[in-house]
């Protein structure tokens, strides 16, 4: 997913481009349900862990194959990148 988002958007500054961008991605394969991201600092060094749910399983299924985002305690899985000019709440 993140391979996904860097190639397709510019860098994400804030919450809302990167949901955004989350929700254009997944738009080909089902409506996102659910959206949590949480801002994980280490030193300088920002991402951005994403909690997400799509409409179906099948939905779910399909983005999982294709852009290497893991199940995790019944919601979808993956880091984000994001801009070192992050204005969005950290950690």
């Amino acid at each position: 997913m993140n391979k996904a988002l860097k190639n397709g958007f510019p860098p994400f500054l804030n919450e809302q481009s990167l949901m955004l961008a989350i929700e254009s991605v997944c738009a080909k394969y089902g409506k996102v349900t659910h959206l949590r991201i949480i801002v994980v600092k280490t030193g300088k060094i920002r991402k951005c862990s994403c909690f997400l749910r799509l409409d179906s399983a099948v939905a779910e299924a399909e983005l999982r194959v294709n852009h290497e985002v893991t199940p995790f305690a019944g919601d979808l899985h993956f880091f984000a990148d994001v801009d070192e000019r992050w204005t969005g709440p950290d950690m």
